[in-house]
Formats: structure tokens, C-alpha cells, sequence
């Protein structure tokens, strides 16, 4: 094994470290994806200070492992950060014929920042691969809602076989579109949500056995897929959480244990949980946050502050087992040591294994004062370059938690069994 395969490299740090121009830095890096042989993130410039130097939210890409990280689209005044980026795939047209070819477009989803005018808008951009150009289009909406585009999936309707595009609008509930080349963004969105208005953001998708699932609070929807479709609570949780925690989050499908199909899991305060569809939705705990930080951190841990799952879980493959882990970022407040505003400064993430175990690492390694604060893993991508064979991997991130920050976004790459310690 090579040297580039036994340790964490630094891929981008704000204003520092891997940049191709003085305007790509951030105090977040919010969402690292994969997109036709390139990668791609989305930075944001929530709680920058000094606050008149916001340049607004970027997506930020690279073509080899070896780019520097460079602008290529800049979403305007008032975008704050990339709330969503995501590559995704549409294989029929609005009526369910097959597509003569997938089509695969990359989407953006934007935060705006409060007091600016033309607040309340949802931003959806959409890359035109051809050109290299960005198209913004906009949500039907109203006034008196929290907006936010969070997640999208891509999920095909069991009864119709459309292929439907959701998407996650903040307080003005679940939107979904079709394929349409004529439009701007090639994306036809209806005009009022499937779900929504809610009084909760709606934080992830998954799709299980066939069936879209996503997290609204403290609780868990499917939609009934048809020409009418509805979406059913099919779990509820009123456990009391932070505003940070913003309820579930997380959503993943993963090999029911049984054998059979599919459950999910998600994160829920200081709960990793499991959910089993083919066991009429019955909930596990697998794993209680706070006690593996503890044990890890030798830290006393503040539960209501436990962050986990900010998008989803990655699955990765495990070179020693050839089977499959999943990985997600966790933060948390401790007490005691030295801290980014009470929160551990070091960027924690739990391994889930096959046996329903959990460990816990570090991006870097252990934390250790005159290290850089990284805080949160936001994002986690499996490397595309084809220099990489699909061994490397990308975590990006940072969370100023209300706090004053400035160019402390981050981005590091590393072979996977750094990632396992293998």
C-alpha cells in the first residue's frame, strides 16, 4: 500500500488550502456529489463574518484528484448556501414511456438569506452540461413560510410509471415534476405540493421496496403512489428535540435484517434508528449516540445537541469483508476540553456494520489542539476519477452552529481504508 493510501489529505480549506480562485472559499461546505466523471460541492457562507465580504453561495468543481477546486456557478445575491446537489436520472417521459436515452441532470437547491427582498422564493438550478450554463427556476409559492430546498429523488411511480422528481421545499411541504425538454431546467414541476403546506421542514427521502419514504419532523411518511397519490404517517415519534436537530434526518434503505427486502434508518435525536416496512413499520433503536461519543471522546455529552445524518447514510463497500458499511457524520456538544462554541471540534463519523454494530472515527484522526476546527461532516461522496478505482472517498463540511465563522470550510479525501482503519 502507497503512502496516499494510509493517510487524510487536505483537498480544500477555505482561503488556505486547494483553491483555483481567491472567490471559492465559505464557512461550509453543505454537499459533495458525483456528476458525469466530475465532482462537485456546494458551499454556503452562513454566519460569515466579516458579513459585507459574502460573496454568496457557489458550486465548486473539480475534474481529477489533483484540481484545484474552482467556481463553476455562483447562485447570486441572497443565496446564502447550497442547501441540495444532487445528481439524478430520468429514464421515462411525462406519461411513462421509456426515454430513448436516460437523461441525467444536476440540481442545486439554495437557501436565501432573511431580510433580503425576494425572499420566498424556492430556487431550484439546473446544469446544462453542453454549455457549462446553470438555469434557476422557481417554485409556485406563498407568503408566511419557511423555504428552504433541502433533498431530491428521483422515484418512479408504481402505478403510473412515471418517473417523478421530488424535491423538499422547506414549510411549503413536497414538490414533485417530470421530465420535459421544452421546459427551462427540463423539469415541469407542479404548480401547488403534493404534501404541504407543514409546519415541519421535510429533511431526507429514501426509497424502500419500492416505496418513497420521506422524514417531516418527528415523523415518517410513505407515499400511495397513482394518479391521486397521498403520503401516510407510518411512524411518529414526539421525543422533544432541538431546532439544530430539526427532527429525523437521514432517511436510508438498507438489507432488512431479516433477510427479506428493505428497512430504513434514520437518525432521531441521540437515536439511531431502524425501521422494518415488512414488520408493519415496528422501530429498533440500534444505537444510542451520546454513549459511543462518550466512550470515544472520554467526554461528557450534551444529548439535545447530538447532530447526526445531515443528508443521509453512504454506503461503501469494505475492502476486508466485501460486504456493506454505511457512513455518516456526527456532532455534538461536550463538556469540558477545548471547543468550537461547546461543540467538539473534530469531525466525528459513525460506521454502521452489517451486524447492526456502530464504530466511531474522526476525519484526520483524533482531534488535537493546533488542528484546524472542523466540527461537522456535512457530506460524504464516493470518488468518480477513475485514477481513484472507487477506493477514495470525500468528506466535506463544517457547521457554524450560530456562531461567528470565516473560511473554515473544508473538504478531505482519503483511500477507504483510512476511512475504516483497515
Amino acid at each position: 500500500m502507497n503512502r496516499d493510501t494510509q493517510s487524510w489529505m487536505c483537498n480544500f480549506l477555505a482561503g488556505r488550502i486547494g483553491s483555483a480562485d481567491p472567490l471559492a472559499r465559505g464557512t461550509e461546505i453543505v454537499h459533495i456529489e458525483a456528476h458525469k466523471g466530475r465532482l462537485y460541492a456546494g458551499n454556503g457562507y452562513w454566519m460569515d463574518n466579516p458579513y459585507t465580504a459574502i460573496p454568496w453561495a457557489q458550486v465548486l468543481a473539480i475534474d481529477s484528484p489533483g484540481d484545484e477546486w474552482r467556481i463553476d456557478h455562483s447562485l447570486g445575491a441572497s443565496h446564502l448556501r447550497v442547501t441540495a446537489l444532487k445528481s439524478v436520472v430520468f429514464e421515462t417521459d411525462d406519461s411513462g414511456n421509456p426515454l430513448s436515452e436516460k437523461v441525467n441532470l444536476l440540481l442545486a437547491g439554495s437557501d436565501r438569506r432573511r431580510g433580503v427582498r425576494g425572499m420566498g422564493e424556492s430556487n431550484i438550478f439546473t446544469r446544462d452540461d453542453e454549455s457549462g450554463s446553470w438555469v434557476r427556476t422557481t417554485l409556485q409559492s406563498g407568503r408566511g413560510y419557511r423555504r428552504m430546498v433541502r433533498a431530491f429523488f428521483v422515484h418512479r411511480d408504481g402505478v403510473t410509471g412515471v418517473d417523478r422528481i421530488f424535491v423538499s421545499a422547506g414549510q411549503l411541504g413536497i414538490y414533485s415534476g417530470v421530465y420535459d425538454p421544452a421546459q427551462l431546467g427540463k423539469i415541469r414541476w407542479d404548480e401547488v405540493s403534493e404534501f404541504g403546506p407543514i409546519q415541519a421542514r421535510p429533511m431526507s427521502f429514501a426509497e424502500a421496496n419500492g416505496v418513497l419514504y420521506a422524514s417531516v419532523g418527528t415523523s415518517v411518511y410513505r407515499r400511495v403512489d397513482g394518479q391521486a397519490p397521498v403520503w401516510e404517517e407510518v411512524y411518529t415519534d414526539d421525543t422533544p428535540y432541538s431546532f439544530e436537530q430539526a427532527g429525523i434526518r437521514g432517511l436510508t434503505a438498507v438489507p432488512s435484517p431479516g433477510g427479506e427486502g428493505e428497512s430504513l434508518v434514520f437518525s432521531h435525536t441521540n437515536r439511531i434508528i431502524r425501521m422494518d416496512p415488512e414488520v408493519d413499520y415496528a422501530a429498533t433503536v440500534e444505537l444510542r449516540i451520546d454513549a459511543l461519543l462518550e466512550k470515544a471522546w472520554r467526554r461528557s455529552i450534551r444529548g439535545r445537541s447530538i447532530i447526526a445524518a445531515y443528508s443521509d447514510m453512504v454506503p461503501v463497500t469494505d475492502p476486508a469483508t466485501g460486504q456493506i458499511v454505511h457512513l455518516t457524520g456526527v456532532q455534538s456538544k461536550v463538556n469540558g476540553g477545548q471547543t468550537f462554541g461547546e461543540w467538539y471540534p473534530g469531525a466525528a463519523y459513525l460506521i454502521r456494520y452489517p451486524d447492526l454494530s456502530y464504530e466511531v472515527k474522526e476525519v484526520n484522526g483524533r482531534w488535537k489542539p493546533g488542528d484546524p476546527f472542523l466540527v461537522a461532516i456535512r457530506t460524504i461522496a464516493l470518488s468518480p476519477f477513475s485514477e481513484d478505482a472507487g477506493q477514495f472517498l470525500y468528506f466535506g463540511g463544517f457547521d457554524a452552529n450560530f456562531l461567528d465563522a470565516h473560511d473554515t470550510a473544508w473538504i478531505y479525501r482519503a483511500h477507504v481504508d483510512t476511512v475504516l482503519e483497515l
